[in-house]
């Protein structure tokens, strides 16, 4: 196992061989650095330096700033462009369910690599709920767009409602997942 070290000043964990003269997170000088021993299993400390729950939580967050955007933009353009808009909302609102279902269950084995039970944890749980709002509102969302959204300024506007109300989710979740992220993982 390699010898690791962690600063003083803000944390960061690294590799001892890595370190130069100063915190690459920080800027402290080395000798902030003290020995650090992780204490977690070599697997499970594997599988969270993938880091796939953070990476597969972009996709859904653009696709949904994206759609918002070309919908309240729709208001705006016509002709080719509002054409192009509607395009391009609509391949977006295909693959933003399945998105936000990918990120919602590589997040849950992310939770479970990360605090074993997720049912003991009030932040995951309530990440678990705002996850299941997102997928729905993520359909409908597909829906609406598939319907009418761009020709019918009804349910555009009600593109752009539920568009709010995802981002809103995605907003929520994000603050919940940062509190959580630097807390003490329990067992190895």
């Amino acid at each position: 196992m390699k010898k690791m070290v962690r600063c003083k000043a803000c944390g960061y964990i690294m590799e001892e061989g890595k370190l130069g003269d100063r915190c690459p997170a920080c800027g402290v000088p080395h000798i902030s650095f003290e020995v650090y021993t992780d204490t977690m299993g070599e697997n499970r400390r594997r599988l969270l330096n993938l880091d796939l729950h953070p990476i597969s939580v972009h996709f859904p967050i653009s696709f949904t700033v994206a759609v918002l955007v070309f919908a309240l933009a729709s208001f705006i353009f016509i002709g080719q462009v509002e054409d192009f808009l509607t395009c391009t909302t609509k391949v977006l609102v295909l693959f933003l369910p399945l998105l936000v279902l990918l990120s919602f269950l590589v997040g849950l084995l992310d939770g479970k690599a990360r605090f074993r039970k997720i049912g003991n944890s009030h932040i995951l749980k309530t990440k678990i709920v705002l996850g299941t709002i997102l997928f729905v509102l993520s359909l409908c969302l597909a829906v609406v767009v598939w319907l009418k959204a761009f020709t019918d300024p009804v349910f555009t506007i009600i593109s752009v409602i539920i568009g709010a109300g995802a981002l809103a989710c995605i907003f929520v979740l994000s603050l919940l997942g940062t509190s959580i992220s630097n807390s003490a993982l329990p067992g190895k």
